[in-house]
């Protein structure tokens, strides 16, 4: 006799079944777990970053502010040193008259030889000098006006000649302007 049991695939397939399902509930819980380890990855290295930006940007604040203050102490630096430059001009101005006597006694000390000229009389008015004195030749008189010159600035020789009491010497009278533009001669 043969007997057929038409239940057999019935009982062979919930085993299967319940096999397939728990492995569909684990596949599920490991896509699960895996999609929550990446997003706990992604927010670790969101956080990560974040916090390193933050950094960054302290730091960029940081130096953004000791730009800043490095900047306008420049800036103090430069009012200070313009204020000077100002104060020092003020001073150039007051005190260059009064260098003038003592410039003009340099050059003179330096341009008139002794042995050869003798100033008599010198007057210093503004920019114009006056001297006159004696030479041993009309060569030392020009070459007098020349050295102031090349000194002081430009020279009229006013007059020149043989002195009326002693014919050995020659008696002169010039005009020097200490570098006046309007004379023609330079600032040095």
């Amino acid at each position: 006799m043969v007997s057929i049991n038409l239940l057999k695939g019935q009982r062979y397939d919930e085993p299967l079944a319940r096999k397939r399902a728990k492995l569909e509930l684990f596949a599920g819980v490991c896509f699960m777990a895996s999609v929550c380890v990446f997003w706990g990855w992604v927010a670790i290295d969101v956080t990560q970053a974040t916090q390193r930006l933050e950094r960054e940007m302290q730091d960029k604040q940081g130096r953004v502010a000791l730009l800043q203050t490095t900047m306008q102490e420049v800036l103090a630096l430069e009012e200070r040193r313009q204020a000077m430059a100002a104060q020092e001009e003020r001073v150039n101005a007051l005190t260059s008259e009064l260098d003038s006597p003592i410039r003009l006694l340099s050059i003179i000390s330096r341009v008139v030889d002794p042995l050869d000229v003798w100033l008599l009389h010198l007057q210093a008015k503004d920019e114009k000098v006056t001297l006159s004195g004696v030479a041993l030749s009309l060569q030392d008189v020009l070459k007098l006006a020349k050295n102031f010159e090349k000194g002081l600035g430009p020279v009229d020789v006013v007059g020149a000649g043989p002195h009326a009491q002693l014919p050995d010497l020659f008696q002169f009278s010039m005009n020097v302007w200490m570098n006046s533009p309007k004379h023609g001669g330079t600032n040095s």
